[in-house]
């Protein structure tokens, strides 16, 4: 019995090990706001942040503390609750949640503005070029906005609350997180459904790579898991044993290895898509006493250059990391 015993723990210790989590310091912390954060956003790329709050709404460029940011003035952040960067940098999407703007990054002028008739916006996403923008409503409709343009379609996806949207970079295809317990595949074009994926409760948090070929979605209990959009079939499931998890934004790898999702709980956490293990995990600095991760990027960068990961929080706090070594 004592042998047995020593070998399970020496088996439960060898499986621990293999369970390792890569931790490190940030390399860079700065500060863009000494007041309460309405929200944030960050590029693709991680070298602009969008930062609102009651002074009003500021694009940042990554490191530059020293230059002064490109501002709008307060009216323009009044009662904003969602904040995109277009993945070509090109744009900034500002949303009340009845209305979305659109402003230029270079000089931030409007360029566009939409709303949609007793419909409330619960979330939006944005294709790489800027033109198509989709928003998910609490109606359980959602639009598709050709911004170039000006045609709005919308879709009645879902029975309930639309709670996550997530649309490809080429914007063909749309990803919808709700709370009837369904996460849904679908074309913009034509609004078909490619395939459903069902849950034990609502669906939080959605997202989808560039290409549109792996998804992830995580309702309100349990269940996190990441998709074939292929095939419809099941990769993997988050290796955790939380019991609740909560994700604010989330991105993958440019080859869709790797997935980085930022908490409402300061925690930034990598994982792997092929098995939904957990393979690094920072924590982010509380200035304010708040600091949720309202914001994540990834710099895939190439061969010859450093690697970063980048978290924007509530406490208006901009932090990079180093990429581990995987």
């Amino acid at each position: 019995m004592k042998i047995l015993i020593l070998l399970m723990l020496s088996l439960f210790a060898s499986a621990c090990s293999q369970q390792d989590v890569y931790n490190s310091a940030a390399v860079s912390k700065s500060s863009y706001s000494k007041s309460a954060i309405a929200t944030t956003a960050l590029s693709d790329d991680g070298k602009l942040t969008a930062v609102v709050n009651d002074n009003g709404v500021c694009i940042w460029q990554k490191n530059q503390q020293s230059i002064l940011p490109k501002c709008l003035p307060a009216n323009h952040a009044q009662h904003i609750e969602i904040a995109y960067i277009s993945n070509n940098n090109q744009f900034l999407y500002l949303s009340n949640r009845v209305s979305v703007k659109q402003y230029t990054i270079d000089n931030l002028e409007i360029v566009g503005e939409w709303q949609v008739a007793d419909n409330i916006i619960n979330d939006m996403s944005v294709s790489k070029n800027g033109q198509l923008l989709l928003l998910g409503f609490r109606s359980g409709k959602a639009s598709i906005i050709d911004t170039k343009a000006n045609k709005v379609t919308t879709f009645q996806k879902h029975r309930l609350d639309i709670n996550a949207v997530s649309l490809s970079e080429n914007g063909q295809i749309a990803f919808t997180g709700s709370s009837d317990k369904a996460a849904q595949l679908w074309k913009t074009s034509t609004g078909k459904t490619l395939f459903e994926f069902s849950h034990g409760s609502r669906v939080n948090h959605v997202d989808i790579s560039s290409d549109g070929l792996v998804g992830f979605s995580i309702d309100a209990v349990k269940e996190r898991k990441f998709w074939n959009l292929a095939t419809g079939q099941l990769i993997a499931e988050l290796d955790t044993y939380l019991k609740f998890m909560e994700v604010n934004d989330s991105v993958f790898s440019a080859d869709k290895q790797l997935f980085l999702t930022g908490s409402p709980r300061q925690v930034l956490q990598l994982w792997r898509v092929a098995d939904g293990a957990l393979i690094a995990q920072w924590q982010s600095a509380m200035e304010n006493g708040r600091a949720s991760v309202l914001s994540v990027a990834m710099n895939d960068g190439d061969s010859e250059t450093i690697k970063f990961i980048n978290a924007s929080n509530s406490d208006g706090v901009l932090e990079l990391w180093h990429f581990p070594v995987h």
